[in-house]
């Protein structure tokens, strides 16, 4: 039986990731990679003691379904960069999210990266998608969601990774409800990283 995430939890870690994302995007301390890390790692705690879902053993029917998804995300966000070329601002803000990996030790951002999709997947998925599927039909907890994951990031000012994160928080949303398991966008969240980032970057990169 899944246990009901209550509406208390749910604003008082909703808070917490707005406050979260802004220190990660906004406070000068360490690295970003790091705050990331940090941040993500004590909200997926949180999001778990509050009654999040953590399922996130994998079986292996999930592999296809998280490469093709990863693949599908990968491609889309492709079209999204081409269409960007097309619009210099959205251009540009496109270009300086590889900024962040600019200057840094390759192997420890593609650690970072896999193990901070997978604890975003635990609060966006197995907490908060959770949390309004025990109340909403599917369709408005996926966009309701998505939007959420996206608005966080408004903290960065940079709009191409506040549409992305809409798109992609779509994506990993449906494999959540597809699946009812963490682990398939989990997956498929850290493969799609490793991608953007580091296999084929769009821009830049390591």
């Amino acid at each position: 039986m899944v246990k009901r995430i209550s509406e208390i939890s749910f604003l008082s870690v909703l808070i917490g990731l707005f406050l979260g994302w802004y220190f990660v995007f906004q406070v000068n301390m360490l690295d970003f990679w790091w705050r990331m890390f940090m941040t993500t790692l004590i909200f997926s705690v949180i999001s778990i003691f509050l009654g999040g879902k953590r399922n996130i053993k994998p079986n292996k029917y999930e592999a296809p379904l998280a490469i093709y998804s990863a693949v599908a995300a990968y491609l889309l966000f492709v079209v999204g960069y081409l269409i960007s070329l097309l619009i210099p601002p959205f251009h540009r803000d496109v270009v300086s999210v590889y900024g962040l990996a600019e200057g840094q030790n390759a192997l420890k951002v593609i650690i970072l990266l896999v193990f901070i999709a997978f604890f975003e997947e635990i609060i966006w998925r197995g907490f908060v998608t959770e949390f309004l599927l025990q109340r909403l039909d599917v369709v408005p907890s996926i966009l309701i969601s998505s939007l959420l994951y996206s608005v966080v990031h408004v903290f960065t000012g940079n709009m191409a990774l506040i549409v992305g994160a809409f798109v992609l928080g779509i994506i990993l949303s449906l494999l959540y409800v597809i699946t009812g398991k963490v682990s398939t966008p989990a997956f498929a969240h850290a493969l799609w990283s490793l991608l953007i980032f580091v296999v084929l970057p769009l821009k830049g990169g390591f």
